[in-house]
């Protein structure tokens, strides 16, 4: 069942070194409704959040490969983007207090669907019934339906040439 409407909205990089759990992980979040951006390791990671600007969580092992492991990610991500939710996962450490950036959660493996959802919504805001991030209209900003029979395009078209003579 999808959490939301505005899931759609909402980009979630995933980023595990071992594919199935990968895998899992993007089953579950697309299965939700949200859009699923993966990467294998801290680096690709931040490469991928340099080039997009949807991104509203991060959801990263602990341990994996490379320069920065999953909690070095997170305080990377907290400090350059710190609108961006941390859910940081692992099966063999647990994260000493202090560990984290503020914030960040932390779910043990083996998680359950419901547990990672339940992360990512309270961290998007979704309890409120509006995602963190999302751009909403002022309650005095009215809008107008279109008007009946139309699609709009007859209300957008564009300009004439100008006359060259």
């Amino acid at each position: 069942m999808v959490f939301s409407t505005d899931n759609r909205l909402v980009a979630i990089l995933v980023v595990e070194d071992e594919v199935m759990v990968r895998m899992i992980a993007t089953d579950i979040l697309t299965d939700e409704g949200f859009r699923v951006i993966e990467a294998r390791d801290a680096k690709e990671a931040l490469t991928l959040l340099e080039a997009r600007t949807d991104v509203r969580v991060v959801f990263t092992d602990c341990n994996m490969p490379g320069e920065i492991d999953g909690i070095g990610l997170a305080h990377l991500v907290h400090r350059r983007w710190p609108q961006i939710g941390i859910v940081v996962t692992s099966g063999r450490v647990r994260p000493a207090p202090g560990d984290l950036p503020q914030g960040a959660r932390f779910v043990a493996k083996p998680y359950r669907r419901s547990t990672l959802l339940d992360e990512v919504r309270e961290l998007l805001g979704q309890d409120e019934g509006t995602p963190q991030g999302a751009p909403v209209l002022p309650e005095s900003v009215v809008v107008q339906p279109p008007v009946s029979g139309t699609s709009g395009v007859a209300h957008a078209a564009p300009l004439p040439e100008p006359d060259k003579s």
